[in-house]
């Protein structure tokens, strides 16, 4: 056998290998490509919802409750190291608004690329980059099996294993290829539809995702629910609520006010707060806001730092109030009682939940 027939026959070899790989992970390719289909076609053609007479959109309607925004505001307390530039972004609508379409438009084209096999190893990395994304704003919610965790790891081993596969000959890539000599005869074409990669990228490119989706897989499971080299404790509690109390601002007739932050909790409640409290250096109650002064609170008492519809708020009811996972408020509270008058001190104020936890924070009256 002369040595050109013996590489053809090698090259022919490695072509049925990668054809072979991508047959595959052709399930996989169209189940990553759905989920990711199927997020954005929900939002674009399926929910919609008729207002006043017409039919919206909800989920991409700014004006609707149903927006889909508000799960990043639900999100915000347990984000991984970008919570700063989403707040920021919390504050801009317009930038609200395009950052949706945005990612909707990714997802739609992403989901379509993968189950049709078009510019496969492309939307394969898209896909890749779209659930680190996830896990870095949504990894640590989930009430039952850890559950965006586990999509988001799933999805960047899926992902991970298309891009070095590819389409195969089931796509619309081998289509393209075969009917344009343009495509077959770039190299660089190869790695952004499918076809014949070199065998050493192949296998560098296979170690260098496997190290990728170890390090992303333990560590993020580390650093949301520990687990690892630590006992099991979740970074932010998806299952109870918490309200954290800062910038406390005290009266000398005990009227009281604080940025409160709804910072831990599923999205699906709410925390209710029934009654609130300031407690005096010696142990005493100084004063006391029952169930129905709360629910009293005018709406200028209830400052929401996002007034959207759509956002997680602050509000009263008919005991108390309550506040969403992410919301953020500026509360006052009135005076409890005419001619209160508080003698200097380190107070404790105390707010009291419907299923009996409280929340509290200490703040000093110099006079």
């Amino acid at each position: 056998m002369t040595a050109t027939a013996q590489a053809d026959g090698q090259k022919q070899a490695w072509a049925a290998c990668i054809s072979t790989m991508a047959l595959a992970v052709l399930g996989v390719r169209f189940v990553q490509g759905f989920i990711f289909w199927g997020g954005a076609s929900r939002r674009m053609f399926y929910d919609y919802q008729e207002i006043a007479g017409v039919d919206h959109a909800v989920k991409l309607d700014f004006e609707a409750a149903g927006f889909v925004a508000n799960k990043m505001v639900h999100a915000l307390p347990g984000v991984l190291w970008i919570g700063g530039p989403i707040e920021w972004l919390m504050t801009k609508p317009d930038l609200i608004y395009l950052s949706v379409w945005f990612w909707t438009l990714a997802e739609l084209f992403v989901g379509l690329g993968l189950v049709f096999g078009l510019l496969s190893r492309a939307a394969a990395l898209a896909s890749l980059l779209l659930n680190v994304s996830l896990m870095l704003v949504f990894g640590w919610m989930g009430s039952t099996c850890l559950d965006e965790w586990t999509m988001a790891v799933s999805g960047f081993a899926m992902s991970a294993a298309i891009f070095v596969a590819g389409g195969g000959s089931l796509s619309l890539d081998a289509l393209l290829q075969n009917r344009s000599g343009w495509l077959a005869d770039r190299g660089w074409t190869a790695w952004a539809f499918s076809g014949e990669l070199p065998p050493a990228s192949v296998r560098r490119v296979s170690l260098v995702l496997a190290v990728l989706g170890a390090i992303f897989t333990v560590g993020t499971y580390h650093v949301l629910f520990g687990a690892v080299v630590s006992p099991l404790h979740p970074r932010v509690s998806y299952h109870n609520h918490h309200i954290s109390l800062t910038n406390i601002a005290l009266s000398a007739d005990a009227a009281i006010a604080m940025d409160a932050y709804v910072d831990a909790g599923p999205d699906t409640g709410a925390a209710y707060v029934i009654a609130a409290r300031l407690v005096a250096p010696d142990g005493s109650t100084a004063a006391r806001w029952d169930g129905e002064t709360l629910a009293g609170l005018a709406p200028s008492d209830i400052a929401n730092a996002y007034p959207y519809v759509w956002a997680s708020h602050f509000k009263t009811q008919k005991i108390g109030f309550s506040g969403k996972t992410g919301g953020r408020a500026r509360l006052s509270l009135p005076a409890p009682h005419a001619g209160a008058a508080l003698a200097p001190g380190t107070y404790e104020f105390v707010l009291e939940a419907i299923n009996g936890d409280e929340w509290s924070a200490t703040v000093t009256f110099s006079g």
